[in-house]
């Protein structure tokens, strides 16, 4: 006898995975497409042909580009909401020399795994068109803000500043960084080779680094 209830289900799990699968592949497609053309030459014909998908899909998932921008947006910020993350468990015992060096690691891995990416790139790309793109500003303003939230809430939660301060000052910190970060992508116009952003990312580092400490959890 058919259990026609677990067949019907069991084609609802598929749909449902070809369904993400679909957007998956539109989103993955947008990222690049603005890595490498910018906002304003992305368009939906070369995502689609990116993604290997139909128009027809993309509009479907997507009925407009604000909303293929908002839900690209959400997917390049959802991995930074944890950031950073501790690089060593056993901080609780290490020396201030030892966490200084952890902590250094981790803003350098930030700027190398996480800013310096093409999903970094086409993020500062949705940055820049939505300072005079009124469609794409209202309707993103608000999902910018509530993973700013996220992100502060999550370095509050790993770090304190060294010596005592508010925790609002050590937010206002990291969003120095990442203005920064951001703004070094840019920077690579300026000079000769990626070396010397290497070079200025570690200054950066240097300078960044004692300020803060590992926020020690008591188990």
């Amino acid at each position: 006898m058919i259990d026609r209830g677990n067949s019907k289900q069991a084609t609802l799990s598929r749909r449902e995975q070809q369904v993400r699968q679909t957007k998956d592949a539109i989103c993955a497609a947008t990222i690049r497409c603005l890595d490498k053309y910018g906002y304003a030459n992305t368009s939906t014909s070369r995502i689609t042909e990116e993604a290997g998908t139909s128009r027809g899909a993309l509009t479907h998932h997507f009925p407009t580009k604000e909303d293929l921008i908002v839900e690209t947006t959400n997917r390049i910020l959802r991995p930074t909401a944890s950031l950073p993350k501790r690089a060593d468990q056993d901080t609780g015992r290490a020396s201030k020399d030892h966490e200084l060096s952890l902590i250094k690691a981790e803003l350098r891995r930030v700027w190398e795994q996480v800013a310096n990416t093409a999903e970094a790139r086409a993020l500062l790309e949705i940055l820049i068109a939505f300072r005079t793109d009124k469609k794409l500003k209202q309707r993103i303003k608000p999902e910018l803000v509530r993973w700013n939230l996220l992100m502060q809430s999550s370095i509050v939660q790993n770090y304190k500043l060294t010596g005592g301060g508010e925790d609002e000052r050590l937010a206002r910190i990291w969003q120095i960084a990442r203005v920064f970060y951001r703004g070094l992508i840019t920077h690579d116009a300026f000079v000769e080779n990626s070396e010397e952003l290497d070079e200025i990312v570690n200054e950066f580092v240097d300078m960044l680094a004692p300020m803060m400490q590992y926020r020690h959890h008591k188990k």
